[in-house]
């Protein structure tokens, strides 16, 4: 269970092919994220190439050890509805 003061971290796969097409899906979470004020609960990073390159872009969001590959900005969307909100 998440603690009240732990932030939510969502990592974007920053190797060659996933920083290629992770920018919309990454524009669309951060617009969200201020939009709905949760600046100071979810915070962005960067993480070393994962390998899942055909999968591309990938992220994790932590605490929770979600992984979600493809991320396009409709699978953004229902990411931020299901585990952000």
């Amino acid at each position: 269970m998440k603690k009240k003061d732990e932030k939510t971290t969502i990592f974007f796969c920053n190797g060659k092919k996933c920083s290629k097409y992770n920018k919309e899906p990454k524009d669309y979470l951060k617009n969200q994220i201020i939009e709905f004020g949760l600046e100071d609960k979810v915070c962005f990073s960067k993480m070393d190439c994962q390998k899942m390159c055909k999968k591309a872009p990938v992220l994790c969001i932590e605490p929770k050890d979600i992984w979600k590959k493809e991320v396009t900005v409709k699978k953004a969307k229902k990411i931020f509805e299901k585990h952000i909100l």
